[in-house]
């Protein structure tokens, strides 16, 4: 039975704040590659705002190190590999415009029809990638040169292999995804259901999920990492 769980708009608004002093964390840009971490860009939707950069909170990249350090003692050829993480609330706000338009007449409810857009992109007030704290991630095999057989490409919402309890993939493809799982929360990153490869830390989602009163992050504009506009 799948039992996925997919976290609602009405329940991140019940996060209303976020701790002014954690906000203050620097960015750092991930690694290309590094002994523990993959950096690799992969372009959605046009999201290749900032070249092949990868920015995140200082504490996710070094949670990111210890994810890195459990999975070689499962398998010394695995490191994590991250393909997502910041995104300006600019381009955030243009891709919820952007399915608000196309489908606000199709809804009399507006919390209705919110929490249909946020299935498919996060309302902005709530999104956790624009705080630097969400990152979409997989597991990558070095001596194969590849990423696991997770059931689908990671960042591929053309179907519902996409979400995580999954009747459609292998056991061994279940396995990977459990695996990934098991060690990003043992670092304290909350999962999303509704991806296999999305985990955030310090944002509303993981604020809700781990039941803290307030986040860690708020999202903030890209000129505060970059130094320049978009």
């Amino acid at each position: 039975m799948v039992k996925n769980h997919f976290v609602k708009y009405k329940e991140l608004l019940t996060i209303h704040d976020y701790d002014k002093e954690t906000d203050k964390e620097e960015f750092v840009l991930l690694p290309l590659e590094d002994e523990y971490v993959i950096g690799i860009y992969q372009a959605r939707k046009n999201m290749l705002e900032y070249g092949q950069n990868i920015a995140v909170r200082k504490s996710v990249y070094e949670k990111l190190i210890e994810v890195s350090k459990d999975l070689k003692k499962i398998n010394n050829n695995y490191k994590i590999i991250v393909a997502y993480g910041f995104r300006d609330m600019k381009k955030q706000k243009k891709y919820f415009n952007e399915i608000l338009e196309e489908v606000k007449d199709k809804f009399t409810d507006k919390m209705e029809m919110y929490e249909y857009i946020h299935e498919k992109i996060a309302v902005p007030e709530v999104a956790g990638h624009p705080t630097g704290g969400a990152v979409d991630a997989a597991i990558f095999d070095v001596s194969k040169n590849e990423i696991l057989d997770f059931g689908c490409d990671i960042l591929d919402y053309s179907t519902t292999k996409c979400y995580y309890e999954n009747e459609e993939i292998t056991e061994e493809q279940m396995n990977n995804r459990k695996m990934l799982r098991k060690t990003m929360m043992s670092e304290g990153f909350a999962p999303y259901d509704g991806e296999w490869w999305h985990f955030s830390y310090g944002d509303k989602e993981w604020a809700f999920y781990y039941n803290k009163e307030k986040a860690l992050y708020n999202q903030v504009e890209a000129e505060r990492i970059f130094n320049k506009k978009y």
